[in-house]
């Protein structure tokens, strides 16, 4: 009998370890133990110090820990203590960068523009990503980017070195008019290029604020120094839409277009009359916005979906309602003749997510960590509260429905740094609906729906297929800043764009553009069918 119980009980022992190590393991970038804690799993880990450098608004600060609750989930969930270095895009930006880069004290994870990480690829300082961003290492990341996108995201000649955050579809390029100026000088809104040059003439001129005081301006935009903004008007009005565009069989560098004469042509026209403000090409962006806020501008051209919106406190809408309680800015597309107000989101406007090779061949476990981390940011639960904060606090949550309390996100976050948009830096676009949420914000005004309802009407242009690249050796940057300078000397110098294919001339020969495009040529036509190959670049 003894040992018939001896027998049944290593029999009940085996059987117990038996159904346990057939349990379901947990899928790869899962933080959940096979137990259902994803506390079991994070605990079983050895615990990392993760230091990324990403991107951030530039009035953006993060809470002190106590209030972090997206560092105490990450933390937690993934084992980590997880450090941000965090900077606005521009200059120092990139400097700052190079500088970490040189100096060889890699970040786990960064960040870093199209030029600067074709330059490291090329360098051959990132690490190979073909096995670290698939659909099974990045589930959530692959419902905002599909395969498709992903390897026409890939450099030419290079592995699998960058993959982009998940970036917009939707586009809100579109003028905005101030409509009550519109009404108190009895006028309709432009429908034309030159209906829209008399409104800002109107701007100008005819005292709108009335304040006895000729002190409007009927547009404005922020050059810092640089190439002419596509704000201005002339661009749409030439058929010449954001930075690149296939029409038909021909590929179309926008910002040194031959049509580009026409632009500084029309520019140089508005200067000259006065109807812009002067301090246009030296403005640094948001200070015409600012401006317009104050009411000293009255037409303004903007890609940000909540520049119109009532319900949104940091909108130029709401600000310059805080002065004048009847501004009323309205979106317009004044361009009957054109088939194109703007161009859809495509992956070439998105910034990649990048791992150093050293760090993935030395410390390949910050490399996994971060990758996992950088998932959930893409799940529901990340993008929740990334966005809108903690539910029950923040927002509540009823299947998909999501309905915003925003007294509550603007008491913790919005007027305490705006930090929740330090976190959205990998999702950093407005389209829940991706993941199958609908948003209901109880401040938006049938006025707000109609004006997005409006912006989102305006016809865009697809984009090319591919993110573009220069051939190796060739620096863009570089091509830019004549560019730019060209464009000055034409617009300032001989205030006008007669000269200009001049210069177009110079920067295909001299700096290399008309081997750069046709480069960008080449890639689109690595992808497309051969009864719809692009024309060569001329």
């Amino acid at each position: 009998m003894k040992a018939l119980k001896v027998i049944s009980s290593v029999l009940v022992a085996s059987v117990v370890l038996a159904a346990c190590s057939t349990k379901e393991e947990p899928k790869p970038g899962s933080t959940t133990s096979p137990s259902g804690s994803p506390a079991a799993t994070a605990a079983t880990k050895e615990k990392l110090t993760l230091k990324w450098f990403i991107p951030a608004g530039a009035n953006s600060n993060l809470p002190s820990a106590d209030k972090d609750f997206v560092k105490k989930k990450i933390d937690e969930k993934f084992n980590v203590d997880l450090k941000l270095e965090y900077m606005a895009w521009g200059a120092d930006y990139n400097n700052k960068l190079n500088v970490i880069i040189t100096g060889g004290d890699y970040p786990d994870m960064f960040l870093a523009d199209g030029a600067a990480s074709q330059k490291y690829a090329v360098d051959g300082l990132l690490a190979d990503q073909s096995t670290l961003v698939t659909p099974t290492t990045m589930p959530n990341y692959f419902k905002w980017i599909s395969q498709e996108v992903l390897n026409n995201y890939q450099l030419q000649g290079i592995k699998h070195a960058r993959s982009p955050v998940p970036f917009q579809k939707t586009t809100y390029g579109s003028f905005y008019v101030r409509k009550d100026w519109l009404d108190k000088l009895n006028l309709t809104a432009p429908k034309s290029y030159d209906e829209l040059l008399n409104v800002m003439r109107a701007f100008t001129n005819n005292d709108p604020d009335g304040n006895g005081k000729k002190d409007t301006y009927g547009f404005s935009a922020s050059a810092a120094g640089g190439r002419i903004p596509l704000d201005f008007p002339q661009w749409i009005n030439n058929g010449l839409v954001a930075d690149f565009m296939l029409n038909g069989k021909e590929f179309v560098e926008v910002q040194s277009d031959l049509k580009v004469q026409n632009v500084i042509q029309g520019v140089a026209e508005m200067n000259k009359e006065g109807i812009v403000d002067p301090d246009w090409f030296i403005n640094k962006a948001p200070q015409h916005i600012d401006k317009a806020a104050q009411g000293k501008i009255g037409v303004i051209w903007s890609t940000d979906k909540n520049i119109g919106l009532d319900s949104v406190p940091t909108s130029l809408q709401a600000k310059a309602k805080l002065i004048d309680p009847k501004a009323d800015w309205q979106p317009i597309f004044p361009f009957s003749n054109q088939p194109y107000g703007w161009k859809q989101g495509t992956a070439g406007g998105a910034a990649p997510f990048l791992f150093a090779k050293t760090v993935a061949e030395k410390s390949p476990e910050k490399v996994k960590r971060s990758i996992e981390i950088l998932d959930w940011l893409a799940s529901e639960e990340g993008y929740l509260m990334t966005h809108y904060g903690q539910e029950g606090k923040h927002y509540k949550k009823e299947g998909s429905k999501i309905t915003l309390d925003p007294a509550a996100y603007d008491a913790d976050i919005a007027k305490s740094g705006d930090w929740l948009s330090i976190y959205k830096f990998f999702t950093n676009l407005d389209e829940p609906s991706t993941l199958k949420l609908e948003i209901i914000d109880p401040r938006m005004t049938d006025r707000d729906r109609a004006v997005l309802k409006f912006v989102e009407a305006i016809p865009k242009h697809a984009g090319e297929p591919v993110t573009l690249a220069p051939p190796q050796g060739m620096n863009i940057g570089d091509y830019r800043k004549e560019m730019a300078r060209l464009q000055a000397v034409a617009l300032f110098d001989d205030k006008s764009g007669a000269n200009w294919p001049k210069y177009r001339e110079e920067l295909m020969t001299k700096y290399s553009g008309q081997k750069i495009f046709q480069g960008y040529v080449d890639q689109i036509n690595g992808v497309l069918p051969a009864d719809k190959k692009l024309n060569a670049f001329k």
